[in-house]
Parts: structure tokens; sequence; C-alpha cells
């Protein structure tokens, strides 16, 4: 019988300000999430797994250069968003 150990944990980066949800399945990531600032309950109520931030992380992970998994997330966090923001400014040009 194999046994797939899934986690969930909230943590919360002082330094970058936010709350980063991880989802792990034995030592992969499955989901991730996360919103600026550190209104737990907040979080909690309105906050679940992002599949697309998941996919870009997992994607860009062997390629990022932080010391610990969550320096290495909160690099992809920041380059998601900016490229999500980048691909909305493009598609609402005037």
């Amino acid at each position: 019988m194999n046994r797939i150990l899934k986690s969930t944990e909230i943590v919360y980066s002082e330094e970058n300000d936010r709350l980063i949800l991880i989802v792990r399945e034995d030592d992969r990531i499955v989901g991730l999430n996360y919103m600026q600032g550190n209104e737990l309950q907040h979080f909690y109520e309105f906050y679940g797994e992002d599949p697309q931030l998941t996919i870009y992380y997992n994607t860009v992970a062997p390629y990022l250069g932080g010391e610990t998994e969550i320096d290495r997330i909160n690099q992809a966090i920041w380059a998601y968003f900016d490229y999500t923001n980048s691909i909305y400014k493009l598609g609402n040009k005037s």
C-alpha cells in the first residue's frame, strides 16, 4: 500500500510582508498561493490554492537561486506577479 503524505502550511514572510500557502504531497509542492499582508483570518477564509501560480513555481523552481525554499517561493511570486501584470496590461491597451 502506497501512502501519500499531504501537508498544508501557512508561512508569514516578514521580509516580503506576505502570507504564503504551501501544500505538499510527499516532498513535492502541489499547491501555492499568497496574500500581501498578515491578516491570517482573511487568508484562511478567502485564499485557496492557485493552480497557475503552482504550475509557474514548479516550472521555474530549478532556475531560482534563493538560499531557502521560502526564498525561492518568494522569488517566484514576485516574478509571477510582474508577469501576470504585464500580460494584463498587454491585453488592456487603449
